[in-house]
């Protein structure tokens, strides 16, 4: 069995106000691809899953959610599914 994240692989749509000017956020991507192709060999903190799925042991993907009208922007988790 395969496991993916269900949001790069077009199983789910998200939404999210920004917490600030509460314009809709856009999805940048993964975390990974927003820092490069070499960012696996940095600070692997950068990419930990938020507060909610820390200890779970689930397998996430974290993607890039940034507001274009004030430029805030908040990591979100995903947990991996079966595909």
């Amino acid at each position: 069995m395969e496991f993916g994240c269900p949001l790069c692989n077009g199983l789910m749509a998200f939404s999210q106000p920004c917490s600030f000017c509460g314009c809709g956020m856009e999805d940048s991507g993964m975390l990974e691809d927003y820092y490069g192709p070499y960012s696996h060999y940095g600070n692997i903190e950068l990419y930990n899953p938020d507060d909610a799925l820390e200890n779970t042991g689930i397998n996430v993907c974290v993607h890039l959610f940034v507001c274009p009208e004030c430029g805030f922007d908040k990591r979100v988790s995903f947990p991996e599914v079966r595909l």
